[in-house]
């Protein structure tokens, strides 16, 4: 890839489609998860340069950085990246968390490569390489060592934006937990109704998803998430567990793991017995799954605050 392309990139970044809202800087904050955004597209998109070396991560990431800041228009965009030992935390409650975690290989590849390891090695200098471009936008980065992306995307949306409107732009669904009357997600997706992808608002999560926001985190707990090789209640499935699960529905009241037991102890129905016999196992799920009362020490905390505090270029 030339520097005459590098450039031809950012000049699209700027010129893609007119005046960004300019009011006061937190009125409409775009929250992007980088890591699922680069794989996402460093999985999908084939472009090579001049000397057919594959740049689609590169392409792809500034391209619907652009497209989607252009489509949102925010106020303020900040890029939340996994910082150092992020998983650390969920590792010490369990060890087998996102252990054997694979991302989708050799998907639409313009050029194969011969091992599994050069491809991660040609990811890593992507995203290097992209992180050096964000830098010189007038973007606000962040990556907070022993905490993860979605730790400070929660953060950030229940404490330092949580009277201005946020969205939070990525395809994992363990976001729809912070949706609000201030927060959303948007799913950059293609869905039947949507080509551009879907927003996800409180109304839709109670008319679509018939679950209150905070409430998905139960859901998630009782089901598991195998994508994080974290293993649901046996038997169980996201179908069972809506039509069971009563308190999923309660559009006033968010419940955690504790509160279900109780409540599945109230039970006469026998179903619920396996929900009993699980409890453990749901309360260490939730332990997990839950972006709502984050433990997050006060060097994370300070790390974050200044980061978006600090001008942007």
């Amino acid at each position: 890839m030339t520097n005459q392309r590098h450039i031809s990139i950012l000049e699209e970044i700027k010129k893609s489609g007119g005046d960004l809202d300019m009011g006061k800087p937190n009125d409409s904050v775009l929250l992007i998860d980088g890591m699922n955004t680069f794989i996402r597209v460093f999985s999908a998109i084939p472009t090579t340069n001049e000397d057919g070396i594959h740049v689609g991560g590169i392409v792809g990431f500034l391209r619907s950085l652009a497209f989607n800041i252009n489509m949102i228009r925010p106020t303020r965009t900040i890029i939340v990246f996994d910082g150092k030992g992020g998983s650390n935390r969920r590792r010490k409650i369990f060890p087998q968390y996102k252990m054997g975690r694979k991302m989708s290989y050799r998907l639409n590849r313009a050029n194969n490569y011969l091992t599994r390891e050069e491809e991660q090695k040609m990811m890593i200098r992507q995203l290097n390489r992209v992180v050096e471009y964000l830098e010189c936008l007038p973007i606000t980065l962040i990556n907070i060592e022993n905490n993860e992306a979605d730790d400070v995307i929660g953060y950030c949306t229940k404490h330092i934006f949580k009277n201005n409107k946020s969205t939070i732009m990525s395809t994992d669904k363990d976001f729809l937990q912070l949706v609000d009357e201030n927060t959303s997600v948007f799913r950059p997706v293609k869905t039947k109704t949507n080509k551009q992808g879907e927003f996800i608002d409180l109304e839709w999560m109670h008319q679509k998803e018939n679950i209150h926001p905070p409430n998905y985190a139960l859901l998630k707990a009782v089901v598991g998430d195998k994508s994080d090789n974290i293993q649901g209640v046996k038997g169980i499935g996201e179908k069972t567990a809506r039509n069971q699960i009563h308190l999923l529905w309660d559009s006033e009241k968010s419940y955690d793991a504790g509160d279900f037991i109780d409540w599945a102890k109230g039970r006469s129905e026998k179903k619920y017995q396996r929900y009993i016999e699980n409890e453990e196992l749901i309360k260490l799920n939730y332990s997990i799954v839950q972006l709502q009362e984050l433990e997050i020490s006060m060097t994370a905390i300070n790390a974050i605050d200044n980061s978006y505090k600090r001008d942007t270029p």
